[in-house]
């Protein structure tokens, strides 16, 4: 790898990629909420598949920052063969404890009695969730082959196996209403395409693995776990933020338009704003000076401020319509519920593109606690916003919803920035980060 200084030109021609990598991950998620708008009892499945991801999304968190724990130590081929080790004892856990959701009670407690779904939608997410928690596992080889790929800097190659993603999603789209029915088509849809997502990134990252010295650097299971369990706290939170706010969307007066309002605008939001989640792991693989660090901090304002300017184009009536209505397919009530919550993803963009910036920058050092730190912060954010919907039960679910996703990324990017304030804590003594 490099040790130049980074320029401008080198954080674009590595963050490019991501975004178009990013934006057709989150337009397969987008494109799976609209067809399942056209799908029968639209308002039922739609909530149930937005409790059941919502819910592999939170239980699957330890594995989806694979990323991030790869990038930091696979530099030998013994160390990325004890990642996978690493990884995949936990996501024997996570499936253990997704399986039981589905198969026991505990999900008719979990998604009815506390989220206070409907008995339909528990049925439907139940049985969705035996597709979802297949996920994890397969992630896992997808987020190691991407770290590889990563430390390459090619990451067009991640932008080309996204493509084949979308492109064999509509395959599965058209394919799936055949066998199955409801919230599980979206499941297993989504599996399928990840899956041969990740059979693509494998064998493009296998010239780079085999391209690792045998051994060199060893990273031990207690190394890999005390850098990673802050990581997995802080997905947690991240993910656990859509989880916990279905929690209170539940007690609103319309629980089931609520939570299906809400799945719907989660797949928005990824689909517009997901790429600046990307400068977490843009910041950590780059930055290797004090100069690149000042450097990287003018590029993510940059692209953060492009993002919030695309974001406006939901205050023109029209275009937000257009969204709506003919891109998803959504009805008038949806439509109706959905629309005030659009306005507020300027905010929702800064927020979490200032957040992601500082997470990478304190990765960049292998600097984990305080991110862990952040997550709990941010949670706590979230759960006494979204509480306002106990108060309020009249409320939109769709703008709750994002104005706790906003609290929650405005609390961690205070944290973090309070954190990046104390260089020789934040290891950036001399010329480190």
């Amino acid at each position: 790898m490099t040790t130049r200084p980074l320029s401008l030109k080198d954080a674009y021609f590595f963050f490019l990629p991501l975004i178009f990598m990013a934006e057709m991950m989150m337009i397969s998620h987008s494109v799976i909420y609209a067809f399942l708008a056209r799908l029968p009892d639209p308002k039922v499945t739609l909530a149930a598949y937005n409790v059941a991801f919502s819910f592999h999304s939170v239980i699957g968190s330890p594995l989806w920052s694979a990323v991030m724990t790869s990038l930091a130590f696979c530099g030998d081929r013994r160390s990325v063969r004890r990642l996978f080790s690493f990884h995949f004892r936990i996501s024997m856990v996570v499936f253990a404890v997704g399986y039981a959701m589905a198969l026991t009670p505990l999900g008719d407690w979990l998604f009815g009695g506390l989220m206070g779904a409907s008995a339909a939608v528990v049925a439907d997410a139940r049985r969705s969730l035996l597709v979802f928690m297949l996920i994890p596992t397969v992630s896992i080889f997808r987020s190691i082959s991407y770290a590889l790929i990563m430390q390459k800097r090619r990451t067009h190659l991640i932008t080309f196996g996204t493509l084949i993603r979308l492109i064999s999603l509509a395959g599965y789209l058209a394919v799936l209403p055949k066998f199955l029915s409801g919230a599980s088509v979206g499941a297993a849809a989504l599996l399928l395409c990840i899956a041969t997502e990740t059979v693509l990134a494998v064998a493009v990252a296998w010239r780079f693995y085999i391209d690792l010295p045998q051994e060199s650097d060893i990273a031990g299971h207690g190394d890999l776990w005390r850098f990673a369990w802050p990581l997995m706290l802080v997905q947690a939170s991240e993910n656990g933020v859509g989880f916990t706010i279905n929690f209170f969307l539940g007690r609103l007066a319309n629980p089931t338009l609520s939570l299906a309002a809400f799945g719907v605008l989660d797949g928005l939001w990824r689909v517009m704003l997901a790429p600046l989640r990307n400068l977490a792991q843009t910041a950590q693989t780059l930055v290797r000076s004090r100069q690149d660090r000042r450097v990287m901090i003018l590029f993510a304002l940059q692209v953060i401020a492009g993002f919030a300017a695309l974001s406006s184009v939901f205050f023109i009536g029209p275009m937000r319509q257009w969204v709506l209505r003919v891109v998803m397919g959504l009805t008038g009530e949806l439509g109706a519920a959905l629309a005030p919550a659009l306005l507020l993803f300027v905010l929702l963009a800064f927020t979490l593109g200032i957040s992601a910036l500082f997470r990478g920058l304190l990765l960049a050092t292998r600097v984990t606690g305080q991110i862990a730190k952040s997550a709990g912060v941010r949670l706590v954010l979230v759960i006494c916003i979204g509480s306002l919907g106990l108060v309020y039960p009249g409320m939109n679910g769709a703008v709750l919803g994002v104005l706790a996703m906003i609290g929650g990324f405005a609390a961690e990017m205070t944290v973090l920035g309070m954190r990046l304030r104390h260089p020789v804590d934040a290891g950036a003594a001399g010329e480190s980060p």
